[in-house]
């Protein structure tokens, strides 16, 4: 799917062939063939990266648009400098905001690390804090340098898949949380589901079970188009 550009609907194509994708032949047959996706949505695509290129690797906040550094070993035949200014040019950016790749990720995507909230504020993602302490303070410091950081910290045991909270799905008047116990009655479920709704006091939380999507690797906003109707102009 391509990525939103522009809250009117205006989208960015890409080269989408991930590594984690074309590198099996079982999972190539999944590969969204894009152009059949924009036509059949009537999508409004004006530009066109032509880079390699992943729709989980894509967060924006206002302005910035945020991604982990995969997007460098994904498009070798550029330099750095210039496909940060290219990815800036194709994506109307202001800035490009790089985070390091969490290697245990197979995907890369910065989906499952931060999330926008309003006020350019961003939401990190707390499930490095004791396990990689390292690594959490350095996404803390990068982040904390363009976004007032509010941190995802459960407070509580914590799931091995408790990272799934961040990946919530925002619509118009709600917030779908995917949830790990099936009564969403664990202690990680209760604990996010208060976090969100001091987050969000104006949204309905709904919490979903995902446990059986999460172990596939993604929860619901890896699993979801992004997608507005460009309008008319009369």
């Amino acid at each position: 799917m391509p990525v939103m550009i522009f809250s009117d609907g205006t989208y960015s194509k890409f080269r989408y062939n991930p590594d984690y994708l074309v590198e099996y032949k079982t999972y190539q047959k999944t590969i969204t063939n894009q152009d059949e996706v924009c036509k059949g949505l009537h999508l409004f695509t004006p530009t066109n990266m032509n880079i390699i290129f992943d729709g989980g690797n894509y967060v924006r906040c206002g302005n910035k648009v945020i991604m982990t550094d995969k997007i460098f070993s994904e498009n070798p035949q550029w330099t750095a400098l210039e496909l940060l200014q290219h990815l800036k040019d194709s994506l109307c950016a202001e800035e490009i905001i790089l985070l390091p790749w969490d290697m245990k990720d197979f995907c890369g995507h910065s989906d499952g690390m931060v999330a926008p909230l309003d006020d350019n504020r961003i939401l990190l993602n707390g499930c490095w804090k004791n396990k990689a302490k390292a690594f959490h303070n350095r996404l803390l410091k990068i982040l904390e340098a363009k976004f007032d950081v509010v941190q995802l910290d459960l407070d509580c045991k914590e799931d091995k898949d408790s990272w799934c909270y961040l990946n919530f799905l925002r619509v118009s008047n709600g917030i779908l949380l995917p949830c790990l116990s099936e009564n969403i009655d664990s202690e990680s479920d209760i604990a996010a589901l208060n976090i969100f709704e001091k987050l969000f006091p104006d949204l309905k939380i709904i919490p979903i079970y995902a446990k059986p999507l999460i172990k596939e690797g993604g929860a619901l906003h890896c699993v979801t188009w992004e997608y507005i109707a460009k309008k008319k102009e009369i």
